[in-house]
């Protein structure tokens, strides 16, 4: 992704030593907790000034804003405790005692707990908002720092410095449900609008994860941040900003491509970004001089690619804006625009062939470039393997074809799968568990087009009813006739521990090929399929 200018940056004077910082819904304001001073530093985003300075007990450190936008919450590590502040009057209504060096708080996206990192007591502990008293401790590894939860608020991920590792817990149970290890001193984490992806800075290994919810699992890297300490994904999903404590610097990443895209530099030890709900600016908290730097967003477009075919829905991101009365991609004028303000345009992607300069025209005035859109050509998906398997999923399964590199996600039927491996020419997936047996469709989705005209048929368990004739010779070559239940997808037969010959005639009928034995007696048969195996025992006699 291209940009035409950098993004720029204006300080707001808050209080001593501040750590981090959160922002209302409505983006009017952002509560930043001053460590050194024991109060929180309250900014209209209006004015970028601060309004007012809220006194807690002593040394806040984390904070967080409810859903409805009415209560802030302060973890005050001093103090072990956590202070409710009533965003209507800014003041302190309780505070909930029973942490331990609590650092880092996330709220519940239905706003009944709040979960707080207790670094002194290596745990999370659980809080309910409406009673203001802890309900359950987790216990969890060494030196949790940050907390999130996710979207559908069924899972938290927890960084922990001490032990290198981020642990998953389930919030139905509260219990850790698993521990993902080989951190460098992983410190912020972020998670991603949609819930698929969970951002970590890694402190000591200069480098942002991304983790797949998923699989659990690390499934790319952007390197060369040094020593990264804050992570903040725009409200789209289409940024990450990382604050750089190594450079004094600020990146904005590209999530659709996993690279830096811009850095700014000018800052003092920054700390902890936040970007206002309309996504036009990020907040970023400077531990080292005591400020608060307000950035805009990179100029240019999101998304930045689409399909030859047009129709691609973008926010252009740009100064001057407002006046706007052109859009055009290369020389094709959008398929429609709205300007939104001075510095944000929706905009549709005409049909084209390549990839194109935007450029936006004011009155009669030059054109300017604001950016770059890509065409890409439509993606084809050609096979699928293995085209069967059980209802509990699991299993790998490898798409091939061209123009799979923009993948977003495949899905199963209407379940909707993330991808654990995308090339342009193949990508591979987890199989999703289902319900009932039977085929479904799979779809990929990339950035240029839905393809899906192939089938994944899940299989249920297999059974046998019978097995005609059930004697013969230990010579073996007798044929017999296996009946049963799911036995289309048979992979293999053994009677009496040996591979059968076999085919398949119906789903509820096989024929085999008895082997040669050297003893007589009864033998096992077992069948093997996608959807699992099954053994009827003594089912076959030799004589």
């Amino acid at each position: 992704m291209a940009t035409s200018e950098s993004l720029r940056v204006e300080e707001i004077p808050v209080g001593h030593a501040p750590i981090e910082a959160a922002i209302t819904p409505d983006g009017r304001h952002v509560y930043v907790t001053n460590f050194g001073s024991s109060d929180v530093s309250l900014i209209d985003t209006n004015t970028r000034s601060v309004m007012t300075t809220i006194n807690v007990d002593s040394g806040p450190w984390g904070v967080t804003v409810a859903p409805d936008g009415l209560r802030a919450y302060v973890a005050c590590f001093g103090a072990d405790s956590v202070a409710v502040i009533d965003t209507t009057t800014n003041q302190v209504t309780t505070s909930i005692p029973g942490l331990s060096k609590p650092l880092s708080l996330t709220v519940s996206p239905d706003g009944s707990r709040l979960y707080a990192a207790s670094q002194g007591g290596n745990r999370v502990d659980v809080i309910s908002t409406a009673a203001d008293t802890i309900i359950a401790s987790v216990p969890v590894g060494t030196g949790p720092r940050n907390v999130v939860v996710t979207p559908d608020g069924t899972e938290l991920y927890v960084t922990e410095e001490g032990a290198n590792s981020v642990e998953v817990i389930d919030t139905a149970t509260n219990a850790v449900t698993a521990t993902l290890t080989d951190f460098r001193f992983p410190r912020g984490v972020s998670v991603s609008p949609d819930g698929q992806r969970v951002y970590v800075t890694e402190y000591g290994g200069n480098r942002l994860d991304i983790l797949d919810t998923a699989t659990r699992s690390v499934v790319e890297t952007v390197p060369g941040l040094p020593i990264p300490f804050g992570v903040a994904v725009s409200p789209d999903g289409l940024l990450a900003y990382v604050t750089r404590d190594g450079d004094d610097s600020v990146s904005a990443i590209d999530l659709r491509t996993n690279e830096v895209i811009d850095t700014v530099p000018g800052f003092h030890a920054p700390s902890w970004p936040v970007v206002t709900p309309d996504g036009s600016e990020v907040y970023v908290v400077n531990n080292g001089n005591e400020t608060v730097s307000v950035l805009a967003t990179p100029s240019g477009a999101y998304p930045d690619v689409g399909p030859m075919s047009g129709g691609t829905s973008l926010k252009i991101i740009g100064e001057g804006l407002g006046n706007v009365t052109a859009v055009r991609f290369g020389c094709q004028p959008a398929a429609s625009f709205t300007v939104l303000n001075d510095q944000e345009i929706l905009a549709v992607s005409p049909r084209l062939a390549t990839d194109v300069k935007i450029d936006t025209t004011t009155g009669r005035h030059t054109p300017q470039t604001v950016g770059r859109f890509y065409y890409l050509p439509d993606s084809i998906l050609t096979q699928i393997n293995p085209t069967s398997g059980p209802l509990s999923g699991g299993s790998t399964l490898t798409v091939t074809g061209r123009g799979l590199i923009s993948t977003q996600s495949v899905r199963f039927g209407t379940v909707v799968v993330t991808p654990s491996s995308i090339l342009d020419d193949r990508l591979t997936v987890t199989v999703p568990p289902a319900e009932t047996a039977g085929p479904v469709t799979v779809t990929v989705e990339t950035l240029s087009n839905s393809y899906g005209r192939a089938a994944f048929t899940y299989v249920g368990p297999p059974s046998i009813t019978s097995v005609r004739p059930s004697l013969g010779s230990t010579a073996g070559g007798d044929p017999v006739l296996i009946a049963g239940t799911d036995l289309a997808h048979t992979e293999s037969v053994t009677i009496g521990g040996v591979a059968a010959a076999f085919g398949v005639i119906s789903n509820s009928r096989i024929t085999a090929v008895t082997p040669p034995t050297p003893l007589p007696g009864p033998a096992n048969v077992t069948v093997t399929t996608t959807g699992g195996t099954v053994t009827a025992p003594a089912a076959f006699v030799y004589i």
